[in-house]
């Protein structure tokens, strides 16, 4: 008698079927097993690599590679054998079509293609045809950077989180503290407004300001009040006509200081943030010295560990790469049993007959009797 599989009572839902399968404790187990066999692979195998700028064989490399891996992962049986093989045939096409790194280890070295790398971001940094093209070249993406120089990258990093620290600040006072929308949905700038209204606040007494300075000049100012004085004229008009401009100007300009104070804060937050630019920016003009500098310090056997470290690197993530493509098919299966076989037989068996049941009352009630064939 065939055994009859059901989904287990605590799965309710077809969104757990991914959660599940991520988490489940013998599939992570059966990942890390393919995973530390690959890496038992590459130990017994990278001394080809080391000897690859002395024999030169490439060729003779990929065949042995393509072969002595399938032979070590197959077993595992997580991967077939064209996924097996697509590993490491992923991973010689990425080192030796795509990026040329194994044809430049043969020919160059260990150090030599460390050399040769940072030749290639300084040429892209430098062309500035790519750059007016709009191809913009990512140097800090390249493998070797964090390799090489991780103490520089960690403190762009810094500098660039202290950016966007700032530049959030910058936001968060622009929304101010209530953060009000205008009708349309769109939301207020706060800063933008204290700016408009200081402008206008500015400009009507403008010419207030420029009266009041005429008017309490000295007494060798010809049109002040004291010039008047000392010719011996009635000061009486300019003297109403000074206090009515105080009495316009003197508030506007108190109201203006008032505004200056709460623009103060973000004035100096965008001071902050123009030299935390600058830092950025500084810093990325360093990379190529920096990376030529620590180049300049590897000897041939740091060379050979650092390059040996990265193509490990690299053949790892394309087993991870594989082995998620992997996850996702048993993820779509389960869930495709699930929209197939949630509803058991006897849950269809049970609403058949409840239906039948309900059609026999309903014929009885008409006038008619009715039997369930079989």
């Amino acid at each position: 008698m065939e055994e009859y599989l059901d989904f287990q009572p605590t799965l309710t839902e077809r969104a757990q079927i991914k959660q599940r399968i991520e988490t489940d404790a013998g599939i992570g187990q059966q990942e890390e097993k393919l995973r530390q066999v690959t890496l038992n692979w590459w130990l017994q195998h990278q001394q080809r690599l080391i000897d690859l700028p002395k024999n030169k064989q490439l060729m003779k490399l990929r065949a042995e590679f393509l072969q002595t891996f399938e032979a070590a992962v197959r077993p595992i049986g997580l991967l077939d054998r064209f996924k097996t093989m697509g590993v490491i045939a992923s991973w010689w096409e990425d080192a030796y079509e795509v990026s040329a790194d194994l044809k430049r280890l043969a020919n160059l070295g260990f150090k030599g293609l460390i050399d040769s790398w940072v030749d290639t971001i300084r040429d892209a940094l430098e062309d500035t045809e790519s750059k007016q093209s709009g191809n913009k070249f990512d140097a800090l993406s390249h493998k070797i950077v964090p390799a090489l120089v991780p103490q520089y990258l960690q403190q762009l990093e810094d500098a660039e989180a202290e950016v966007a620290t700032l530049e959030q600040e910058k936001e968060a006072f622009e929304q101010g503290e209530e953060g009000e929308a205008s009708e349309d949905g769109e939301a207020v700038n706060f800063v933008k407004q204290l700016e408009e209204q200081l402008k206008e606040l500015k400009y009507s007494i403008k010419d207030g300001q420029k009266r009041l300075k005429e008017l309490l000049g000295t007494d060798r100012k010809k049109g002040s009040i004291k010039y008047e004085k000392k010719q011996g004229n009635d000061p009486t008009v300019l003297e109403e006509e000074l206090g009515n401009l105080q009495s316009m100007v003197i508030p506007k300009e108190q109201e203006i200081a008032e505004i200056e104070v709460q623009l103060q804060p973000y004035k100096e937050i965008l001071e902050r943030l123009k030299e935390a630019r600058k830092s950025v920016r500084e810093l990325k003009g360093l990379l190529v010295k920096e990376l030529e500098a620590a180049s300049a310090g590897l000897s041939e056997e740091k060379a050979q560990g650092l390059v040996l470290d990265l193509f490990k690197a690299d053949l790892l993530m394309q087993l991870e790469r594989y082995v998620s493509e992997h996850r996702q098919m048993v993820i779509a299966a389960v869930e495709n049993w699930w929209d197939k076989y949630r509803v058991t037989l006897g849950e269809i068996e049970k609403e058949e007959e409840e239906v039948n049941q309900r059609l026999s009352e309903l014929l009885k009630g008409l006038g008619y009797v009715y039997s369930n064939y079989e």
